[in-house]
């Protein structure tokens, strides 16, 4: 059998994208099947470790946050509505205005109206030098 240069080429580059389309099928079915076997109870779980890690005060606003954890993963969820419901009222025992959860379809859509803006309050700070503290320079424009 006489190979071709022309038949090497076509062969290799079926070759190529056959593995790509079966790899990217494997990574898109491991994808779905890992989201349809979260439990609602390892939603609360990953949610409690997200705070757990990136809370900006250790002392957790002086809330045991451990016992948090023990008391809402001690519970039962019957969808992913009743964990959502159990995460709101994990995060409002910090007392912290700025933790909050958003469910998959308010953080789609706030993403939707927020990409490409820029958010803040649009102040100018500096340092007084007699006092140390910072203060409003200039509004920015």
């Amino acid at each position: 059998m006489v190979v071709t240069k022309n038949r090497l080429v076509f062969s290799a580059t079926a070759a190529v994208v056959t593995t790509v389309a079966v790899t990217s099928a494997g990574v898109h079915l491991s994808q779905s099947q890992t989201v349809f076997r979260e439990s609602p109870k390892e939603v609360v779980d990953e949610v409690w470790q997200i705070v757990n890690r990136e809370y900006v005060d250790s002392t957790f606003n002086q809330v045991n946050w451990r016992a948090v954890r023990q008391e809402y993963l001690s519970r039962s969820y019957s969808d992913k509505q009743a964990a959502y419901k159990a995460i709101d009222q994990m995060l409002k025992k910090l007392d912290d205005p700025y933790t909050r959860f958003l469910e998959p379809k308010e953080f789609k859509s706030l993403q939707i109206d927020t990409s490409g803006e820029l958010t803040g309050v649009g102040i100018k700070l500096a340092q007084d030098e007699e006092t140390d503290k910072l203060t409003v320079v200039a509004p920015i424009q």
